[in-house]
């Protein structure tokens, strides 16, 4: 039975899910962060304005790659273009700058061009290539595709965007039919069980898709997904998506996102059972300053050690859902300490970052921590900027709730 809630998805931008814009006007420091929400808002917005542009190719319509600090070098545009847009999208939300749109659009049309499988005869049409083995395509990033398309449905009423939704989802689903392969080799022209298990994605996306068309035929996939995604669960709850065998932070705020708004749309508590398992799972792997170890193995072993920044407010933002649904302060306590983390990796002017003074750099988020090859990339920006927007949103919306209830 569905959620007599049946609350908005949003994955890309708060107001996707329904969230109003909060004026971030407080110079308080909010103790869990350090920093105000007004600072927070001047760090999006110097991000956004100031670093991202630096990163957009003219000529192409695209997004470079990522660029190193200590060769002062882009990649040439990639797959940093499929997630790039959502902070486009999300930041358009909150100011209504048409330029941000203008600038998203183009993105997401050179990656549809460069990246997509759009051919008719094609039976895998919609699937998404790897930017390194361009043979194989994959599910996760045809899962974020469709995420991507419907964003840009809501906010451009072009059918065009729509189609590619429709195109990539039909991807999704053959992968469904084929025991939820991860990947299609185009080279042996099959299906390969071995890879990256995004269910997670897949559950967004196919929620996305039900919420645009009004078709509950896509909440169908969505809750056989899930119902696949509960048996990979490990007895301690947490998941290993790669292969089998490796957790990696990159797949969990997906995983842990896709499960809990399964269950508001459904009802069906397994599933919220599953994600608060996952995150409780998550609690006890946090680190005192608040990351996570990039890979960890089935026996506990930590595999890499180094963090990727960008995945600590991502999952902090899948967390801040949890603690909506649930009002577990202890995922909203970890979700900030994440977030605090992340805050870490962006570089300042005046700081004593030796890269300071690259505007390349200034206001950008490092790939790494330890900084390793010393890179920034926009997919990493992303997250970084689009979990200080949930943040901002979820709790001017938390603090609203409580102020409502002790005036009843």
């Amino acid at each position: 039975m569905a959620s007599k809630t049946a609350p908005q998805i949003g994955v890309v931008s708060p107001q996707d899910r329904g969230l109003p814009v909060a004026l971030a006007t407080s110079e308080e420091p909010i103790p869990e962060l350090g920093i105000s929400s007004a600072e927070l808002e001047r760090r999006l917005r110097a991000n956004t304005y100031e670093w991202l542009p630096t990163q957009f190719d003219e000529p192409s319509g695209a997004f470079r790659g990522h660029y190193c600090a200590i060769e002062q070098r882009y990649e040439g545009p990639q797959t940093s273009n499929l997630i790039g847009p959502w902070q486009l999208l999300a930041v358009y939300d909150r100011y209504h700058d048409e330029g941000l749109l203008t600038r998203a659009r183009r993105a997401a049309d050179w990656f549809y061009k460069n990246h997509v499988v759009s051919h008719p005869m094609e039976v895998v049409i919609g699937g998404v290539r790897d930017a390194r083995r361009t043979e194989e395509l994959w599910t996760k990033y045809a899962a974020e595709f469709v995420i991507l398309n419907v964003a840009l449905y809501r906010r451009l009423k072009e059918q065009q965007y729509l189609d590619r939704a429709f195109e990539s989802s039909e991807f999704l689903i053959q992968s469904m039919w084929h025991d939820f392969a991860p990947r299609y080799d185009e080279k042996v022209r099959a299906w390969e069980k071995e890879g990256w298990r995004s269910f997670g994605r897949a559950i967004e996306a196919y929620l996305e898709m039900e919420q645009v068309t009004g078709d509950q035929a896509w909440r169908e996939r969505a809750v056989h997904t899930g119902e696949f995604g509960l048996s990979l669960q490990a007895s301690n709850g947490g998941f290993y998506l790669i292969d089998d065998e490796y957790f990696n932070t990159d797949l969990a705020a997906d995983e842990l996102r896709g499960l809990a708004l399964l269950s508001q749309r459904t009802g069906r508590q397994e599933f919220l059972h599953s994600a608060r398992r996952f995150a409780d799972w998550l609690l006890k792997w946090q680190r005192e300053d608040g990351a996570w170890p990039l890979t960890i193995d089935r026996h506990d072993d930590v595999v890499v050690g180094t963090v990727g920044p960008g995945d600590m407010p991502n999952i902090g933002m899948a967390l801040l859902y949890l603690h909506e649904i649930t009002q577990d302060d202890r995922y909203r306590q970890a979700a900030l300490r994440a977030q605090r983390f992340a805050l870490g990796s962006q570089v300042l002017p005046h700081s004593d970052d030796r890269f300071s003074q690259d505007p390349r750099v200034l206001w950008g988020f490092w790939s790494w921590s330890p900084r390793y090859d010393y890179t920034l990339s926009v997919d990493q920006s992303t997250h970084h900027v689009r979990g200080m927007l949930f943040l901002l949103d979820m709790e001017a919306h938390r603090e609203l709730e409580l102020s409502r209830v002790m005036e009843i």
